[in-house]
């Protein structure tokens, strides 16, 4: 019979625990995959710089509208190999996850067969195996957002430099630092935690800081020149978009307690595993001496990077989507509670805690029941549902079958990205929060609202930039009124912002589309004037202005409201 000792060392067991995780982990992610709207932003600049327009949103405008400039080159470089952008998106985001999975099996393994008896019976990789059941840890495998892969660059690295500080090891931990920093600009965080760990251990210390860093000397540094050159500002422009430089703490504190309240297990478990680390020491010092030993030196850097980016996210309020922004350091606070778990003394509490742990996450407390939202935070996948990618996909067809040729200039909320990519409109401006106009990105906001949707652009400003047409949430038609300044295609309508005769005399060209047309408009207008009120015509004239006037050489209609307004102004004089 086999001792403890031999059963953990089994590698026939190691391998089919670990082909179940896989197989467990790759079943939900492929369960749970969608693609969030704001992935194509990225797909859209990834699409242009393969058309030979630059890095850019729209033609000629060098704006940095995304935050994870190695996803969009490697989405960029799938789509020249004549793949799908979703498609490549989701496979990649699933293979990156499985790669995290697979390193903190790595980790689990490491550790507990280098201590001097087994924890369990058989190896247990207990971090590896919540994540796989973690909800939104599967979620956003996919998304098409670059979650999945920053999240396993920053644990390659972590489990890299873990391993002993060989130069071999600290260079790779730094080549994968250095792709956490080309992936999102908030990797400097798991950079800067990585050198103090360096720092902390003392074991060559400067040497070794000089081997982490070294690659993201030669790379990064040029990189960002060139960046700020391209784009003309040190922070990409949703830095300034989403207001990351104004502290919001209460939403932050909110973000992350929500994420703990969906999990309590974890929560419940992670102070007392903290605390337990820390027992006993008369000071941190002394903590980190003993923690030096090879084996167990790791946790160290998992409580500093769970600490610092937690504290990072409430400072600047969390996000809108539900736990997205606490993926990356997901795993590492399972790494904590694992170690928690195995420095339990009594067997049969350790089996507690771990099946607690388990059920936990599996039986999460679900807060979207009932909406999709809870306070300012969304459960995108409830919401980007593959029919609802679908419809948008149909209507940005319609879109481009009409505008794609012409010289219109759209803006759209944020929700509707989709949309603008299939329409492949020549100009398109997010007027949510200012993705793709630094402009709006810069506006100062007086007061904080749902974090990264705090700047919506005004009727005046999306005039002055000269937008035709708005598309906000898809409106279907209900009733055979229209709207004056709608347009109505097959069911669905958007906004005319500014009616510029040329577009719109090309457009009435088209049967099927409806719109109110200005000139009759106008003649019937004044036909029934003495019908207004003055207050009313004044008021129309003001929107008439920005809306037609300013646009179009109608100096007839124009002198007619002018002559009726000056009528007033007489009147009002005597």
């Amino acid at each position: 019979m086999k001792t403890y000792r031999q059963i953990i060392n089994d590698h026939t067991w190691m391998f089919l625990i670990s082909g179940l995780i896989l197989a467990i982990g790759l079943i939900h992610s492929y369960h749970y995959a969608f693609v969030n709207d704001d992935a194509f932003i990225s797909f859209r600049y990834a699409d242009n710089f393969n058309h030979g327009l630059g890095l850019v949103y729209n033609k000629g405008e060098h704006v940095e509208g995304y935050t994870n400039f190695l996803w969009t080159m490697i989405i960029a470089a799938s789509m020249q190999l004549g793949f799908d952008p979703v498609a490549s998106s989701t496979a990649l985001g699933i293979i990156f996850y499985a790669g995290t999975l697979i390193i903190f099996i790595l980790i689990s393994r490491r550790y507990q067969t280098k201590q001097g008896s087994s924890f369990y019976p058989i190896f247990f990789p207990l971090a590896a195996i919540a994540l796989t059941l973690n909800r939104d840890f599967n979620v956003y495998a996919t998304s098409g957002l670059e979650t999945s892969m920053y999240t396993f660059f920053i644990a390659t690295s972590f489990f890299a430099i873990s391993l002993d500080l060989r130069k071999k090891n600290v260079v790779i931990a730094g080549i994968f630092a250095l792709l956490t920093l080309l992936t999102r600009p908030d990797g400097a965080i798991f950079f800067g935690c990585l050198v103090i760990y360096l720092f902390i251990i003392n074991q060559n210390r400067w040497k070794n800081i000089l081997y982490f860093i070294f690659p993201s000397l030669i790379i990064f540094i040029p990189y960002w020149i060139w960046r700020y050159n391209y784009y003309g500002f040190f922070f990409p422009n949703s830095f300034y978009a989403k207001s990351i430089y104004l502290p919001y703490y209460s939403q932050g504190i909110e973000y992350v307690w929500l994420y703990l309240k969906t999990y309590y297990g974890l929560f419940i478990l992670f102070i007392p595993a903290i605390a337990l680390l820390l027992k006993h020491r008369k000071n941190l010092t002394g903590f980190i001496s003993q923690q030096k030993q090879k084996s167990g030196r790791d946790i160290i850097l998992a409580v500093l990077f769970s600490v610092v980016y937690i504290i990072f996210v409430i400072r600047i309020g969390g996000d809108f989507m539900h736990a997205r922004f606490l993926i990356p350091v997901t795993p590492f606070l399972y790494l904590i509670v694992e170690r928690f778990i195995l420095s339990i003394n009594r067997l049969s509490l350790r089996y507690a805690a771990a099946i607690f742990i388990i059920l936990s996450t599996i039986f999460r407390y679900d807060l979207y029941t009932k909406e999709i939202s809870v306070g300012y935070v969304v459960d995108e996948y409830q919401y980007y549902t593959p029919e609802h990618l679908e419809k948008a996909k149909q209507f940005g067809y319609e879109l481009k079958k009409y505008f794609k040729d012409l010289p219109v200039r759209f803006a759209f909320s944020g929700a509707q990205a989709r949309v603008v990519y299939y329409a492949e409109l020549p100009y398109a401006m997010e007027a949510l929060t200012g993705l793709t106009d630094t402009a709006l990105a810069h506006y100062q906001i007086k007061e904080r609202g749902r974090p990264g949707h705090e700047k919506n652009a005004s009727l005046e400003f999306l005039q002055k930039k000269k937008v035709n047409f708005y598309i906000g949430p898809i409106n279907q038609m209900r009733y055979d009124q229209l709207p004056f300044d709608a347009l109505k295609i097959d069911s669905s309508i958007i906004q005319i912002v500014t009616y510029d005769n040329r577009i719109m005399n090309l457009l009435s060209s088209f049967p099927e589309l409806q719109f109110t047309k200005m000139d009759r408009y106008l003649d019937s207008y004044f036909s029934n004037s003495d019908k207004i009120s003055n207050d009313q015509l004044i008021s129309d004239y003001k929107f008439l202005r920005g809306y037609y006037f300013d646009l179009n050489e109608d100096t007839v209609s124009e002198r007619k409201f002018l002559n009726f307004i000056s009528g007033i102004n007489k009147g009002n004089a005597h």
